[in-house]
């Protein structure tokens, strides 16, 4: 059945297919000839399972090709009598009573259903209607306060665009975050958080879900932290980009406003050149042409618009962003499209792309390989790799955090803390801290219980020798300095001096022995 069911994807898909992970064509294989598979009216079934999965891979371009082609494979399915006729269900005239025609003697008749508690009386209703209508506006105040909250974290980001120039100060190298806490909704995510970013270094950032991670990410691309450089250009890829009629290429280039507005001026300054010749051909005008545009002031413009334009290396901008986006499995035709034609999955690539092409001091990404295919994680691992500037990246990828990243950060417990080295590192010395800790911790403990055995032995013998009236000695005994430098040794004779027979033997010398230890300590 499976070779049926291979034969035909091919069949409907075509030479596309041949482009496509071997592992994601066995998947779809799999899938669709699986005997319970319900492939449903016009093969809506196979689009619902396996459309998205079809249009990221490139087998097709949209879901209308999509639906398209599930419908061919679920009539050639059938066709080849792998489709399970499935029983259809049809409703009733007229309700059907299962005791129509019985006596009504023999007929069973309802029970009242058992009620807990009192009936609720009219005016306890409209008191849980009340109540409940509260609830519902208390709910939907909830929901609009975080629109709100998320739209000032929106607007409060700093504009996505490309720095030729640090123009408000010097390169962001090393960043310092000292003693920095983080809470939300009065719970508190990170508490005296210290940490030091270095230059060059790759950063993933583990830690279990809920304990703060993405909050961090947003308060560092916010400046909400103390110890980040004003010019620090920090951008968090977090939402996807607005589907308008802008195509994929020219979304990620329009994140280069200086080269944008240069082109746009060459373009306009061009065209007025292009009228004044013909004016001058025409003889109309000799000297300021255009309402005072001098002719010399344009070509001295242009040139210094080249000139900038060279700088900034404007020219392959274009090769730079397409490569991204082919990198991230955008086809040339789909670098054509708008953006308002792809997916939510495509539209988080092109945001991507955007803050790939960018380059800031510091990226910070949240599970970047959620919406990639394996080919898209393979290219995007050894383009990470190669990254000449600092970033922070949350993934549970276990090979990605061991091929891209230098530095673990671990966040646990309300603490961050770095660790050297790949994900396989930090797990062994994370490992042996543990051991050490619980070495530590078990030698301890036997000490404690060694001393604890030792001291009621002194106790023992401390009774003794007050039966026998030897206290001069015994007061010797319990003002020795070792012993009252032992933490529990203290604690101990404190809670013996306490005792109404010892106060009984002592009773001057004892009869303020806790504040004398206090004192003796000091």
């Amino acid at each position: 059945m499976t070779e049926v069911a291979s034969t035909v994807v091919h069949d409907v898909i075509g030479r596309r297919i041949q482009d496509v992970d071997q592992p994601i064509v066995d998947y779809i294989v799999n899938v669709l000839a699986d005997e319970d598979f319900d492939f449903g009216v016009d093969g809506e079934g196979a689009f619902e399972a396996l459309g998205e999965l079809l249009v990221d891979s490139g087998c097709v371009t949209d879901d209308s090709e999509c639906r398209s082609v599930c419908s061919k494979i679920s009539e050639k399915f059938g066709k080849h009598g792998l489709v399970k006729e499935k029983p259809t269900v049809r409703s009733l005239l007229a309700p059907l009573r299962m005791y129509d025609g019985m006596d009504e003697e023999e007929a069973p008749k309802k029970k009242p259903e058992p009620v807990d508690g009192p009936l609720l009386t009219e005016r306890d209703k409209m008191k849980l209607e009340r109540r409940k209508r509260k609830e519902d506006r208390q709910r939907e105040a909830q929901y609009q306060n975080h629109l709100e909250e998320m739209e000032a974290v929106k607007a409060g980001m700093p504009a996505i665009r490309v720095n030729h120039d640090h123009s408000d100060g010097p390169a962001v190298r090393d960043i310092h975050m000292e003693n920095f806490n983080i809470s939300v909704g009065g719970r508190d995510l990170i508490v005296d958080g210290c940490v030091t970013l270095s230059y060059g270094r790759h950063y993933g950032l583990v830690g279990r879900n809920g304990t703060g991670k993405t909050t961090f990410l947003r308060y560092m691309a916010l400046h909400a932290i103390d110890g980040i450089p004003k010019n620090c250009q920090i951008l968090h890829v977090e939402q996807e980009v607005v589907g308008d009629d802008t195509t994929a290429l020219e979304c990620v280039l329009n994140t280069d406003f200086e080269r944008t507005q240069l082109l746009e001026e060459e373009a306009h300054l061009l065209m007025l050149q292009r009228e004044m010749d013909l004016e001058e051909e025409a003889e109309k005008i000799s000297g300021e042409l255009n309402g005072g545009v001098d002719k010399n002031a344009i070509a001295h413009r242009l040139e210094e618009i080249y000139k900038r334009l060279e700088l900034i290396d404007a020219y392959s901008a274009e090769a730079r962003a397409a490569s991204i986006l082919a990198g991230l499995s955008f086809s040339p035709e789909m670098q054509k499209k708008p953006t308002k034609a792809f997916s939510g999955g495509w539209r988080m690539r092109i945001a991507l792309a955007r803050a790939l092409f960018i380059e800031p001091d510091l990226l910070l990404l949240d599970e970047p390989t959620n919406h990639l295919d394996l080919h898209a994680v393979l290219w995007l691992e050894s383009y990470l790799v190669k990254w000449p500037k600092t970033f922070i990246v949350v993934s549970h990828a276990r090979e990605f955090l061991n091929t891209v990243f230098t530095d673990i950060l671990h966040l646990q417990g309300q603490k961050l803390v770095a660790f050297r080295g790949n994900y396989d590192v930090f797990e062994r010395t994370r490992e042996e801290q543990l051991k050490n800790q619980q070495k530590a911790f078990e030698s301890n403990e036997r000490s404690r219980a060694h001393m604890q055995v030792h001291f009621l032995f002194l106790i023992y013998i401390f009774q003794i020798w007050c039966l026998h009236g030897h206290t001069h000695i015994l007061w010797e005994i319990l003002t020795m300095p070792f012993l009252l430098k032992n933490s529990y040794c203290s604690h101990s004779l404190t809670n013996f001096a306490t005792m109404p027979s010892v106060h009984l033997l002592f009773s001057q010398e004892l009869r303020h022995w806790s504040g004398w230890v206090a004192w003796m300590k000091l």
